[in-house]
């Protein structure tokens, strides 16, 4: 099992790497899994570890295939299967599995590139990368798309085979997430009583739609001036976010935690909230995570109409 991910940040990526790696273990099957960052310490499954960073990506890519080569071909004799998370840089990984005949599986969370794209994305990477998502799934034996939209993109954009993708909805840890009586998150959250909160959890990325999270909020507290918005994650974005904020006159009514290692407090905070939020741009498909915590934390759910939001609800 190769992920290219870092195990040392607990956000919805590791969290589907790790529950997937363990779900493995537990059908009885032997598992190696090569990532990144500290060892799970999850039972039934041998750790890899991969150096480099987001940041140092040569060093990353090219430390990662070289570890998994090399387990390739000191498992052939034992291992049949190879189970690959989508990125574009892993290619060389399947052609040797395939190579060493391996029985491939990749698994795609989004898909960000490719026609109808609203990501920034400059054309020559799009191109680049849409050719690599084609080649994943004609070298892959199966593929598992987090949606349906995204099977449907594979399929109609992609050229993969129908027959290779199954659509498999991502899900939560409910022993984790659960729900909690909101006063006593409030009080565990450290939070003001007397307010009422709405709330997003998630990084802060140039695919989420946060203007229009904003803008929504800044009538919300003109209607409503004991809210306030939680916001739960960081990332690139942060600045910009925090500018509009003031722009809008609400960035006194916000909370920005920024990045929280701890998933208990991470439950306690959406615990805490009256309505929590998730808003995409346009034309995303991915399956997140965040809404099966909302849904586990037993919190509304106020979101965006995209893709992949229509066929998770409809799922649920």
């Amino acid at each position: 099992m190769v992920c290219d991910v870092d195990l040392e940040v607990p956000d919805g990526t590791r969290t589907h790497t790790v529950e997937v790696a363990a779900g493995f273990a537990a059908e009885g099957l032997a598992v190696d899994l090569v990532a990144r960052g500290p060892d799970p310490r999850l039972s039934g499954v041998r750790y890899h570890r991969a150096h480099g960073s987001e940041a140092r990506r040569a060093l990353r890519v090219t430390d990662l295939t070289l570890r998994t080569v090399a387990l390739l071909c000191r498992r052939r004799r034992r291992a049949r299967r190879c189970y690959v998370r989508h990125s574009w840089s892993n290619i060389p990984i399947l052609i040797v599995a395939r190579l060493l005949r391996y029985r491939l599986v990749t698994q795609v969370d989004d898909i960000q590139y490719g026609r109808g794209s609203r990501f920034g994305i400059p054309f020559a990477v799009d191109h680049a990368k849409r050719l690599a998502a084609m080649s994943m799934g004609r070298l892959a034996h199966g593929v598992v798309a987090v949606s349906p939209p995204i099977k449907e993109l594979l399929v109609n954009q992609f050229r993969v085979p129908a027959e290779r993708v199954a659509a498999l909805s991502n899900g939560v840890d409910v022993d984790l997430i659960r729900p909690i009586s909101r006063p006593e998150a409030i009080r565990r959250a450290g939070l003001d009583l007397n307010a009422s909160y709405v709330l997003f959890c998630g990084r802060l990325e140039s695919w989420g739609d946060f203007d229009t999270l904003l803008e929504a909020f800044a009538l919300v507290h003109g209607w409503h001036p004991d809210a306030r918005l939680v916001l739960v994650g960081d990332g690139p974005e942060r600045k910009r976010i925090e500018e509009r904020a003031t722009e809008l006159k609400i960035r006194e009514m916000m909370v920005m935690t920024g990045f929280v290692e701890d998933r208990a407090r991470v439950g306690d905070l959406m615990g805490a909230a009256t309505v929590t939020l998730i808003s995409y741009r346009d034309g995303f498909v991915g399956s997140p995570i965040k809404l099966a915590e909302y849904l586990a934390a037993a919190r509304a759910v106020v979101a965006k109409d995209t893709p992949g939001m229509r066929a998770a609800l409809e799922e649920t």
